[in-house]
Parts: structure tokens; sequence; C-alpha cells
């Protein structure tokens, strides 16, 4: 009896044996099975959050990153980067330069930001950074400081070196915004507005910035509305011949009659109207009225005067907008020389067939062609002297003290227009000093409200019936300035010996 109950005893322990033996089998099994599994879903998540280029996070994974920082409630800052000219590297390089370049700029993040700075690619040539542990702006400007210096160096790329610039834009939590979706949105419209008012640096959203995003839209919506009622009109700026004050050139400068805000100039809504493909119906109407006023001169016995009127260089490329303007021209029967379109932007020479035909195509309607500012390189004069042109029209860079320009850079510039066949207009004029300036570089026109400011039509009428007595107004601040300047010029000789 005790041997059977011994013999069930081991074949029991043996049971049990075997049953932990496929226990621990199977746990093992499954161990391996999830290990595997967590090791895949690894994979794919890493997979997910990271950009294939560079290896750095992606928008994924940077949206994330916000939105566990924002739980903690601690202050961190959201940079928003673009790269200025990137499409031009892909254009003239290739696509495989400009991967190059990005998978450069990451490893520049990696190895020259500091631990508590993350940069992540969201698609493109466009980055954005994240900082922690932030307690001042003076922490954030520092950082960007160091690594503005560090992307001071040029990349060499397919053995060229390129220097590398960009736009971005900051925003800081709390204080701009708590919540991913506006810190997300403040930091982009800070990037856009550094792009768009010099580029190659960084802003920081405030209040005033927020503020003038929000007068965009309000200003887009009025201005909608301003076309429909005809709220623009344009006042007209004297531009003198240096040599023959008997020929005079109106400027209309456009200007919007707001209902609340009086007369705004262009230059503070020609951008969100060039968005809203305004400028076209804008130059168009614009171009009516000057005719008309054109026209009214002439009745008055003003024969030997002109007008200029502004377009945007975009417009190069649009066949039909040129059409219509010449089609303008001649409804209202203008004579050769009695127009001028000034071209405002600076002129892109890739594209030049597009500009020789639109300038071939004004003159053979009877205009002059005005090419505002000479911002060109000079390995492009060649190309720039096929086009036909009239007259550079120069700003007051070139005649103000501020700007700590070479003293003979406008004499250089004039020479050069000259030599290249065209007759040179000084602009924005505001002192004695700068009409000088341009008396002496030989320019052949000036303009500015020095000389003249703009007027309204109803003045222009008095200016036209009185323009013996302003001929001999500005003639004699020609003549004086001349003297001044031969006075100058006479000390200066006696001080050298």
């Amino acid at each position: 009896m005790n041997l059977e109950i011994e013999s069930l005893v081991i074949q029991y322990i043996y049971y049990i044996i075997e049953v932990s033996i496929l226990i621990l089998v199977g746990v093992l099994i499954h161990r391996l099975i999830t290990l595997k599994s967590d090791k895949e879903t690894k994979i794919v998540r890493r997979q997910a959050f990271t950009d294939q280029l560079t290896g750095r996070g992606n928008r994924y994974m940077f949206l994330s990153v916000l939105d566990n920082l924002i739980k903690k409630k601690k202050k961190f800052a959201v940079c928003f980067m673009d790269l200025d000219g990137f499409k031009q590297i892909n254009d003239t390089m290739g696509h495989d330069a400009g991967d190059e370049l990005l998978i450069e700029l990451a490893n520049t993040f990696e190895n020259k930001l500091p631990k508590n700075a993350t940069a992540y690619r969201l698609g493109g040539d466009e980055f954005a950074i994240v900082i922690q542990n932030i307690k001042t702006i003076a922490d954030v400007t520092n950082l960007l400081d160091n690594l503005q210096m560090e992307l001071k160096t040029p990349f060499v790329i397919q053995n060229t070196s390129i220097s590398l610039e960009y736009s971005l834009g900051v925003a800081i939590y709390p204080e701009d915004a708590d919540n991913r979706q506006d810190l997300v949105m403040y930091a982009d419209d800070a990037m856009y507005y550094i792009k768009e008012h010099g580029k190659n640096g960084y802003y920081f959203h405030n209040k005033s910035l927020k503020a003038k995003l929000e007068n965009d839209n309000k200003m887009r919506k009025d201005l909608k509305e301003a076309f429909e009622k005809e709220q623009f009109g344009f006042s007209m700026q004297p531009r003198i011949n240096i040599n023959d004050t008997s020929k005079l050139c109106f400027e209309a400068l456009l200007y919007w009659d707001h209902p609340v805000l009086g007369k705004i100039n262009s230059e503070y809504f020609i951008k969100q109207a060039d968005e809203m493909a305004l400028t076209i119906k804008l130059d168009q109407y614009i171009l009516r009225q000057v005719c008309i006023r054109i026209n009214e001169l002439k009745e008055k016995g003003l024969k030997n005067v002109k007008m200029a009127i502004n377009i945007s260089h975009r417009h190069a490329a649009k066949k039909d907008f040129i059409d219509k303007l010449c089609d303008i021209l001649n409804e209202y029967g203008i004579q050769k020389g009695d127009i001028q379109f000034e071209l405002i932007g600076t002129v892109d020479l890739k594209n030049i067939e597009n500009y020789k035909t639109m300038f071939e195509r004004l003159k053979v309607c009877g205009a002059e062609i005005v090419v505002n500012n000479f911002e060109i390189k000079h390995e492009y004069l060649a190309l720039f002297k096929d086009l036909s042109i009239d007259e550079i029209k120069l700003t007051a860079m070139y005649v103000d003290e501020s700007t700590n320009l070479p003293r003979n850079t406008l004499d250089n510039v004039v020479k050069l227009s000259n030599d290249l066949g065209y007759k040179v207009i000084v602009g924005c004029i505001e002192n004695e000093n700068e009409l000088i300036e341009a008396i002496n570089s030989g320019a052949d026109m000036i303009q500015g409200n020095f000389i003249f400011k703009a007027m309204e039509n109803d003045f222009v009428d008095e200016f036209i019936s009185e323009y013996g007595n302003y001929k001999n107004r500005i003639e004699n601040i020609i003549l004086n300035a001349k003297l001044t300047s031969k006075k100058s010029i006479s000390k200066k000789a006696n001080k050298s010996k």
C-alpha cells in the first residue's frame, strides 16, 4: 500500500513539473511575443514621429511635445523658422543639394543648440525650435543670437559655399497664448512678419503685431468695399528737370480715401490689395483717371507736361494686363511721351524676356518706362541694357547721410546709368543737403517734399496758373544749391592747401 501511495505521489510530482514547464514555456513565449511587439510598436512610433530626411522629430512629434509642455504649465518658447531663398537653391543646384543643406542644418541644430532647446522639421524648409526652462525673454534672445552667429558660417554643399539666411518667429507660453493652436499661429505670424520686413533675423510676437494682423483682416474687408465704392484717388507731385524747368512731370500717388481714417497712402495697403488680386484693377482705374487729367492739362494750355503712374513689376508676365493698358491709352488719345509707367519693385532678370515684351509693347503705345531703384548686380548689366528703359529713379538712400554709403556712390550710379543711356531721377529729397547731393551727382531730375509736396487736383490748377512764379522759385532753389556746393568745394580746396 505504501508503494502504491509512493508511486502516486511521484506521478503527481511529475505532473506538477510538466504543467509548470508548460506554463513557464508559455510565459516565455508570451514575453518574447510581447517584446517583439513592443519593439515593432516603438519602431512604428519612431517612424511616425521622425522626419525621414533629417532624422529630427517631425510635425507630429513637435505638436505632441507642445501638448505635454502645456500640461506642465511651465514657461517655454516656440520658434518657427523658414529658410530665405531655399527655392532658388533647389532651382539652381537641384533638389539633392537642397536635401543636403537641410540635413546639414539639422545636424547643426543637433550639435549647437543647448540641452533645453530641440529642433523639429515641419516639412519643406520649415523648422521649429522649442526652448524649455526659460525665465526671461533674455534667455531666448541669447540663445537665438548664438544660433545666428553659428549659422553665419557658410555651408559647403556640392563644393559650393552657401550662406544661409532665414526668418524666425517666436511666441512665448503662457504670455502670448496658453493653448497650442494660438501659440503655433502667433509664432507663424511673427515669422512671416520678419520675412516681409527685412528677413534674416528673428521677431517676437507681441500685442501690437496681433493688433496689426487683426487690422489687416479688417483692412482686407474694407478694401473690397473701397473698390466697389470707388474710394481711391491720387495726388500729384511735380518732378523737376534740373536743366530745363519748363519740362514738368507729375507723379500720380495713389491713396485710399477711407471713410473713417481719411487719406491713407498706398504703402499702407498695397500689399493687401496685391494679395487680394486688386492691384490690376486699381492700376487700370487710376490709369483712366490719369489719362483724363492729362487731357485736362493739355486743354488748359500746359503742353510740355507728362504724368507718371506706378505699376507693380509682378504684372510683367500678364500679357492681357499690358494689352489693357495700351487699350486705355488709345481710348483717351494719349500722345507719345505724355505718360510714364514707373515699375515698382526690383526687376527679376531671370524673367527678362517678360520685361522686354512688356516694355516694348508699352513703348509702341507711346509710353516711357521708368525703373524704380538700381538694385541689380554688375554681371546683369548687359541684360539690363537690353531693356527699353528711359529713366532710372533713385530713392533717398543715395542722398541720405544716415545710410553711411560712400560719398561718391550717387555719382557712380548716375554716371553708370548715363553710360547705359538712361536719365536719372533722384526722389524723396527732404532737405537742402540732399538737393545739393543730387545736383552735384549730375542727376537729370529731382523730386521730393523739399521742392514740392504732393498736391490735390484742385491745387494743381493753381500751380499751373501760377507756374511762372513757381518756376522762378525752383530755379532759385537750384541756383542756391549749386552756389552752396561751389562754396563747399572751394573751402575744402583751401583747407587742403
